[in-house]
């Protein structure tokens, strides 16, 4: 099956990471993973009963909550 270029889905494949790698990471608990994943706080799939992570889309979290953390916000 191949996937349309305007599809939302044709990002190039990428290994998932499971809740262990994905907390290790992070250098978070993997209990606290789960809980930011259940309450949609990170990007995250689950497969099953089990949570799934793309390292890209890891990365492109922390680089907005760092631009969003330094960026002083300006009255107006």
């Amino acid at each position: 099956m191949e996937l349309s270029s305007n599809s939302p889905v044709a990002l190039p494949f990428e290994a998932l990471l499971s809740l262990e790698q994905a907390a290790k990471l992070l250098i978070l608990h993997p209990d606290t993973l789960k809980k930011k994943a259940q309450r949609r706080e990170i990007p995250a799939l689950k497969i099953g009963k089990r949570w799934r992570f793309r390292a890209s889309l890891l990365d492109a979290w922390v680089r907005c909550k760092l631009i969003s953390q330094t960026t002083p916000i300006t009255p107006r």
